[in-house]
């Protein structure tokens, strides 16, 4: 993508790391300013995101442009958890009822 290829080096390592990171700690996108040590990227990074149109501005930090366009949102991950949880007791309970079964 242009905007890719207009972004350092450096920059661009940034965008993977924090998409990574932002994604795991569902975030949707938002990656604070006291991130970036963590993630070894430097605000001049950031700021070259920013420029080449992969970041935007948000409060004490930035935000990937249009991460709900392409990412799952927190809530949906959520949900989809929360679904796995429930589909994953009704199955031990239907083993756990078999297993009284036989063993009755």
């Amino acid at each position: 993508h242009p905007k890719w290829l207009a972004a350092s080096k450096g920059a661009r390592a940034l965008w993977t790391s924090a998409g990574s990171w932002s994604a795991g700690q569902l975030l949707d996108g938002y990656v604070p300013e006291s991130a970036l040590r963590i993630l070894d990227g430097t605000k001049r990074e950031a700021e070259d995101l920013v420029r080449v149109g992969l970041w935007e501005r948000a409060d004490a930090g930035w935000r990937f442009h249009g991460w709900i366009d392409f990412q799952p949102t927190r809530a949906a991950v959520v949900e989809k958890r929360r679904k796995d949880a429930d589909r994953l007791k009704a199955w031990r309970d239907r083993k756990d009822a078999q297993r009284d079964e036989k063993g009755a």
